[in-house]
């Protein structure tokens, strides 16, 4: 029985066929997962913004109780700044998605209504 060895051309070949699979498979994916994040990117901020404010509650809510077993200073410091912008700063990458995808379809149709109206404006009236 004779074995057949592949040239380093066919391995060449065969490797690129390889590497295109795993391209194609990996844009699948990431094509799935875009798609996902834009049907689902309301209740994910959702749940980002409750489990952030539910976490602050729980903390000051363990700081207060005097039933822990640490030593737990009963009164919680208060952090200099504003609480509603640390948490605007904290949640910025999802804010700014959001903002976009208020702000997008404003925007185009603000410069469809400009361009339109330069390219096909007809006399002005009086």
């Amino acid at each position: 029985m004779k074995s057949y060895k592949l040239t380093p051309l066919d391995e060449l070949h065969l490797e690129k066929k390889k590497l295109r699979e795993e391209r194609t498979i990996s844009g699948q994916r990431l094509s799935y997962q875009i798609q996902y994040l834009a049907d689902n990117w309301g209740s994910m901020l959702t749940k980002g913004v409750t489990t952030s404010i539910k976490n602050k509650f729980s903390e000051t809510v363990d700081n207060l109780s005097y039933g822990s077993s640490s030593s737990v200073v009963p009164f919680k410091t208060k952090k200099p700044g504003n609480p509603w912008i640390n948490l605007a700063l904290s949640n910025l990458p999802l804010i700014s998605g959001i903002a976009w995808n208020v702000a997008k379809p404003a925007i185009l149709a603000f410069a469809v209504k400009k361009i339109t109206g330069r390219l096909f404006g007809g006399k002005k009236r009086k």
